[in-house]
């Protein structure tokens, strides 16, 4: 699968289709972040775990700290994106994606899907470095069996997989109690907060004084501040998080694409057409046909 991408968008488009020609896709210990500034949404439920290097993950509305041995599972459709906190260091990470389908098929009767305890926004699991290791490995046999494509290999494939979350959903529910997430390194308080707050508040109208005064900011300087620890423009942010919700209505309800711009934060129905076709490239009512079509 390709591993270069000028956009997030062509990334999560990437992943889609990835996803429809095989049920498994691995990156195997990337070493550089993307230079792009978008968020990933994709189809699939994605495993990312860092090998060495520190950085924050965005996931949904939270900011998550990543350090060696921390295994993010992160459910399909759901805005994602990793920042490298120190410049001196790389962040190596594995990133494993499967689709929902193939877990569950492939999963025993007798063993309880972890997931679905795990993975209502997302789950991290901060691995100690003896199971550190072991995780490596897995991951390092998953990248040799998917290079193999023997016949053998999917029946491996899907029992790597099967120890993964099983070791992650017995570290979580009956190992040692996890540690305490560090404070997100290098992300302001300030910014962690906003994230926060326009993920619950993006259906209502956000002026950039109004979110200036919540956190007793100068508003260009709270501008600079969130494009330099978030990569994309507050504004965009705000956009982003309201046309990610637009389409999990386009995919899951009947409503209007005129009842859906009003209840995504929009004040003008063809403003919001315009802003979707612009970071979908396809208009809402395309992008519900097209997904109608894949169920």
């Amino acid at each position: 699968m390709q591993v270069s991408f000028h956009t997030a968008e062509q990334l999560s488009l990437a992943v889609e289709q990835g996803l429809r020609d095989i049920s498994v896709l691995l990156y195997h210990r990337l070493d550089s972040v993307a230079p792009y500034p978008g968020f990933q949404s994709h189809n699939g439920i994605e495993m990312y775990y860092i090998e060495s290097g520190r950085g924050v993950y965005l996931v949904g509305d939270q900011a998550y700290t990543l350090q060696p041995g921390t295994l993010m599972i992160i459910p399909p459709f759901t805005l994602h994106k990793v920042l490298q906190t120190d410049p001196e260091t790389n962040l190596c990470r594995s990133v494993l994606m499967c689709t929902e389908q193939f877990l569950e098929a492939e999963w025993p009767d007798h063993y309880p899907f972890p997931l679905t305890e795990m993975t209502s926004s997302c789950s991290r699991i901060q691995f100690g470095q003896e199971l550190h290791d072991r995780i490596s490995g897995i991951y390092r046999h998953l990248n040799q069996e998917l290079a193999y494509r023997v016949p053998s290999s999917l029946s491996i494939i899907s029992c790597l997989i099967k120890e993964l979350l099983l070791l992650a959903h017995r570290s979580m529910k009956n190992g040692e109690p996890q540690p305490p997430e560090p404070p997100s390194e290098q992300l302001p308080q300030e910014i962690s907060f906003l994230v926060q707050y326009i993920g619950n508040h993006f259906q209502s109208e956000l002026q950039l004084e109004r979110l200036s005064r919540l956190v007793h900011m100068n508003s260009s300087y709270l501008s600079t501040l969130f494009h330099k620890h978030v990569g994309i423009p507050l504004n965009r942010f705000i956009t982003i998080k309201r046309i990610h919700y637009a389409k999990s209505l386009l995919r899951e309800t009947a409503l209007s694409v005129t009842d859906i711009a009003f209840q995504c934060g929009f004040n003008h129905p063809t403003y919001f057409i315009k802003i979707f076709k612009k970071l979908e490239q396809v208009s809402p009512a395309a992008y519900r046909k097209e997904h109608l079509l894949r169920s």
